[in-house]
């Protein structure tokens, strides 16, 4: 069943090795070289909205929810698709979908879980979800350029010490995904600023206090990312705006440490705004961002058994919150307008033990909830249309047995 059905072009480990692995990020980097395997692996990346040079099929306005470098849409027709991965073999496989039905399904070979990692990005600005693979151990990456469920093309980078961890974004707003390297142990930075799998120019940025965590936004809304810094002890908040590697810094307004920040677009104008949880009391708000200039709006109180999602259940363009009680099992919605909730819908209460993971299944520019049973695979999505939720389920032949995992 989960063989490759459509003669998928797989990458196998053995890829070519580049002449020359990175000692400092500031040295320029030898062109990649073509992997001459096939095999391949798979953590879902976090991404800032871009819009991209190719217009998504999908109708939704809001590049959260419609850029393939952050929803896997692996064959760019608007619809969201599947990663999944066998936990006993590490295998990978991608499902192509369309509402609830699997149109196509091809698998990337087996990896070694405890080693590679990925992120989802769009290196070639197709409207197709490509992969960064990393393997955490040796250092080695590798860029694959997906067309549906076959691999394009893949290249081999440069090595970057297992120190370093890597994040997507698009620094000099051409529309295809670069790459932003953060050492944790020792503070330094660096960008990769990408063109498919060539890396155009690797640029080392200033040494940052090993306190801050950064997150990948585009608060200006300008098409290119910037750099939110968080530091978690303090509670002390700046940002970095970029011009390809070029930055400016300024600071925000600081927020107590237990408050933890998680990012959306809620007023719908391209520019990254952020909600704030505060697990302890409950208390949630929302800051929408125009540059360095914020306005700060409270939401409704939720204890700590309540998590969020983003999504956009009424497609109007505006990052919605979508909220699931872990212990309850009962699930809400928030359609928001800026920093109001405009309406609150009390969706269905099931099983507490389900697993949300959002997207657009169907095309239809609303943002769909798909529920993944893990013990039984009985799963379902849920069409969602403003606040309403009609129950579809996944056909018994498309299960997945409880070793298979997805996000």
């Amino acid at each position: 069943m989960f063989g490759n059905q459509n003669t998928s072009k797989t990458l196998n480990a053995q890829w070519t090795q580049t002449s020359e692995k990175i000692q400092a990020l500031s040295s320029p980097l030898d062109s990649v070289t073509p992997l001459s395997s096939d095999s391949f692996l798979g953590s879902k990346s976090s991404y800032q909205p871009q819009q991209s040079a190719v217009v998504s099929a999908n109708p939704n306005p809001n590049p959260y929810l419609t850029s393939a470098a952050i929803v896997p849409d692996f064959n760019g027709d608007g619809k969201t698709d599947k990663v999944w991965v066998d936990s006993t073999t590490g295998e990978i496989v991608i499902r192509l979908m369309d509402g609830t039905k699997v149109v196509e399904q091809g698998s990337l070979g087996q990896f070694d879980l405890s080693a590679y990692d990925y992120k989802i990005a769009d290196f070639n600005a197709d409207g197709k979800t490509d992969f960064l693979l990393r393997n955490k151990t040796t250092g080695e990456n590798s860029i694959v350029l997906m067309d549906g469920t076959r691999v394009g093309s893949a290249a081999a980078l440069s090595s970057v010490d297992p120190a370093w961890s890597p994040q997507i974004g698009d620094f000099n707003g051409d529309r295809k995904t670069d790459i932003f390297w953060h050492n944790a142990t020792t503070g330094e930075n660096a960008i990769w600023e990408m063109d498919g799998t060539t890396v155009v120019n690797a640029t080392v940025l200033d040494t940052t206090d090993t306190a801050l965590t950064p997150t990948i936004v585009d608060f200006d809304g300008n098409g290119k990312s910037d750099i939110f810094w968080r530091n978690a002890t303090t509670g002390d908040n700046s940002a970095w705006f970029m011009d390809g590697a070029q930055k400016t810094e300024f600071a925000l307004q600081s927020q107590d440490a237990a408050w933890t920040a998680s990012v959306g677009d809620f007023n719908g104008d391209l520019s990254t705004d952020i909600l704030w949880r505060n697990a302890q009391t409950g208390e949630n708000k929302v800051w929408t961002m125009r540059g360095i200039l914020v306005t700060e709006g409270a939401l409704g109180t939720l204890d700590s058994s309540w998590t969020s999602k983003i999504g956009d259940f009424n497609g109007d363009g505006k990052t919605d919150i979508f909220w699931h009680n872990g212990t309850t099992g009962a699930n809400t919605a928030w359609l928001m307008d800026g920093t109001t909730v405009a309406t609150e819908a009390f969706l269905p209460a099931n099983n507490a033990a389900l697993t949300p993971s959002l997207g657009d299944f169907n095309g239809d520019g609303k943002t769909d909830i798909y529920w993944r049973d893990q013990t039984a695979g009985s799963d379902n999505i849920w069409t969602i249309d403003g606040t309403t939720a009609v129950e579809n389920p996944i056909s018994d032949a498309d299960k997945l047995g409880p070793q298979w995992y997805t996000f």
